[in-house]
């Protein structure tokens, strides 16, 4: 699988909030704002999403609540995690789908 080793990260998680009052659960609140930024293409096949604890610490939630969330990507053909590497966009992941 080729990475883009030469791209920037274009990921911000810092300008992501989350719901709390909101009775969509944080895990799925987070899924889905993954899953719209590689629905609209602001990420790619290989681009690097940020690890447990990067995600956690940005949206204040514990790691197991992002772990549920890039599980679900990940059975659902959206991301790839490798162990010892970190959890990358899938090359099946199709835009618009």
């Amino acid at each position: 699988m080729a990475h883009h080793a030469n791209r920037p990260q274009r990921m911000s998680i810092k300008e992501c909030r989350l719901n709390r009052q909101s009775f969509v659960p944080l895990y799925q609140q987070i899924k889905d704002l993954l899953l719209d930024r590689i629905e609209h293409g602001e990420l790619v096949a290989g681009d690097v999403i940020p690890s447990e604890a990067q995600l956690g610490a940005a949206f204040k939630v514990s790691r197991l609540t992002v772990r549920q969330a890039l599980y679900e990507l990940r059975v659902e053909g959206y991301v790839i995690r490798e162990k010892g590497r970190g959890t990358f966009v899938g090359g099946s992941a199709v835009t618009g789908t």
